[in-house]
């Protein structure tokens, strides 16, 4: 008598994976079901093979980060703009002290005459756009798999709608890198791993000393790397204890900062809390 033999499907030896999560998921492709392995940006599939790549067109910058750390004034003047374009542009020593600066960050559409950040509310894709456009018309739309002229690399934008903007550049070793705001230059993620594709990346630092959370991914850029980008310095900004005050002003944003008004924090003006203080007496 015959009898059914039952048969064992092999599957892949690697090590428990949980279902993919924004602050674990493999960056290899989009789809992938699996977290991200301890310090690496893919699976442990992937990990050995990633077949999605973005090719590299020679002229991506080399990942030095000692460029804009090692100098406090440099590291404190230049955010995730300055730093994704290549605008270096050391500031007047006089207004800076102890690695602090008194001066504003280099904004988009702030070159080509786009009003202040401080007029809207929130910060769109369409207008990030713009102002980049703007600025430097020749900046081209390209996707991930997308292999630049030789001359040009990518970088890329994503938006945190409520308050703030974040660029990453493409460098030579094929891995993404970013600035931060007035922060040191790294090429990980939220998360701590390598950034191999920023639209996949952890992009939340809601749970590091901030609320910035760069939900939107907006768009690859491919930059020209033989021309000085067209950027320019906007915006108030003063280096008081707290570095500015709303989640756009903190050290981490790129946006512009502003002083905040201690009487906020503390429940309004002078004139509201004595009305508040009179009403309660009466």
């Amino acid at each position: 008598m015959l009898t059914r033999k039952r048969i064992k499907v092999g599957r892949p030896k690697v090590d428990t994976r949980a279902p993919n999560d924004d602050k674990n998921r493999c960056q290899c492709v989009p789809n992938c079901p699996y977290q991200a392995t301890r310090d690496s940006p893919f699976c442990a599939i992937h990990k050995k093979h990633c077949t999605r790549i973005s090719p590299l067109s020679g002229s991506e910058p080399a990942y030095e980060p000692a460029k804009y750390n090692e100098d406090p004034n440099i590291k404190d003047s230049h955010n995730c703009f300055a730093y994704a374009f290549g605008a270096y542009e050391p500031p007047d020593p006089a207004k800076c002290k102890e690695g602090r600066c008194d001066v504003p960050f280099h904004q988009p559409g702030r070159a080509s005459g786009f009003p202040s950040f401080r007029e809207f509310k929130r910060k769109l894709c369409p207008d990030l756009v713009a102002r980049l456009l703007g600025d430097m018309p020749w900046l081209k739309i390209v996707r991930f798999e997308d292999k630049c002229e030789k001359g040009w690399s990518k970088v890329a934008l994503v938006i945190d709608p409520r308050s703030d903007y974040h660029f990453y550049r493409q460098d030579s070793n094929g891995y993404w890198s970013h600035k931060p705001g007035g922060t040191a230059v790294t090429n990980r993620d939220a998360s701590g791993r390598l950034i191999y594709d920023p639209a996949l990346a952890d992009r939340n630092y809601s749970d590091k000393n901030g609320a910035l959370n760069y939900t939107n991914f907006c768009t690859y850029l491919s930059v020209p790397r033989f021309v000085a980008p067209r950027a320019k310095r906007g915006g108030s900004r003063h280096a008081d204890k707290k570095r500015g005050g709303s989640r756009t002003d903190k050290k981490r944003g790129c946006g512009s900062r502003r002083k905040r008004h201690a009487d906020k924090k503390r429940g309004g003006s002078r004139k509201r809390r004595s009305r508040r203080r009179s009403r309660s007496r009466n």
